[in-house]
């Protein structure tokens, strides 16, 4: 059983690989340009990454507490 949605979004990567030569560099100027001009939000992987390490800091502070209490 085939998604639509996602062979639609399949279909507009190629039109947009084909449009730009399949130059990986290009495609992504391409993508970063679209995000500039949109309004939406983006989240870098930096941010992600510190939400992540945040999240790791928070369960071995919690795991010193478990040793601590035992």
């Amino acid at each position: 059983m085939k998604d639509s949605i996602v062979a639609e979004i399949h279909r507009h990567r190629a039109e947009d690989a084909k449009r730009l030569n399949y130059d990986l560099h290009a495609i992504c100027e391409d993508i970063r340009k679209s995000q500039a001009e949109s309004n939406g939000k983006f989240v870098t992987w930096d941010a992600r990454r510190k939400r992540l390490v945040g999240v790791k800091r928070a369960k071995e502070v919690s795991a010193k507490k478990l040793v601590a209490i035992k």
